[in-house]
């Protein structure tokens, strides 16, 4: 289900952003770059500079900049059912297609590009430098790292991870959460649950990740 219907845009509420490690303070930097006043973060292990809230009013917008998909899609569909409004952030160096579709919570770096009638699910991050070509369908909790490109038309599946400089060839679908390995060049179809690495990239089944208690179930503040 989308959650674009509770996003929140800069200028209309000041912003807390779960997540207080290192992308946690990109997405803060980028924030204010782009007009919202950050009022601090929610982590139950933040880092040491970060400055941390016990209490959040109730009509604050929230942005999640946790780097693992899976727990990304974790908080923020639990802010989402606590009713908290999602901020997306753009940083103001992006460009982004007016005929673009933005989820919520949706995290867009510097010099990322997102073209004509791409759509970005919710919670998705593109990080600096990183493409979405013209109608390419990006679901929600999808990743792009710096520099990373998706070619025309492709579809990128919820919670996929592309690594730095990996790229994606033209009107591929890619299944969800797969994991692309660092400068791969991806040429087929894959599908879900998949790590691909190398160029030409050969696809080798994801090992199911362990059920792990989070700290951040200890976490209070929703």
């Amino acid at each position: 289900m989308s959650q674009a219907d509770d996003t929140d845009d800069a200028g209309s509420t000041a912003l807390v952003i779960y997540g207080g490690w290192y992308f946690g303070q990109v997405v803060r930097e980028a924030a204010q770059a782009a007009g919202w006043q950050v009022l601090g973060h929610v982590d139950p292990n933040p880092a040491p500079q970060v400055t941390t809230l016990d209490a959040l009013p109730e009509n604050i917008a929230v942005i999640v900049a946790v780097g693992d998909n899976d727990l990304r899609a974790t908080l923020q569909e639990r802010l989402h059912n606590a009713g908290r409004k999602l901020a997306t952030v753009i940083h103001p160096q992006a460009v982004v297609s007016p005929s673009a579709r933005i989820g919520a919570g949706v995290f867009i770096a510097e010099l990322a590009v997102v073209r004509t009638n791409a759509a970005i699910g919710d919670g998705a991050v593109l990080q600096a430098g990183s493409v979405v070509s013209h109608d390419c369908t990006l679901h929600a909790f999808a990743s792009l790292g710096p520099n990373a490109a998706c070619a025309s038309k492709t579809t990128i599946g919820r919670a996929t991870a592309l690594g730095v400089g990996a790229v994606v060839a033209p009107g591929l679908n890619i299944g969800a959460e797969c994991t692309i390995g660092a400068g791969a060049a991806v040429f087929r179809d894959t599908r879900a649950r998949h790590s691909l690495v190398g160029n030409p990239a050969r696809a080798t089944p994801r090992p199911v990740k362990d059920i792990v208690q989070s700290d951040w179930d200890a976490n209070l503040v929703w």
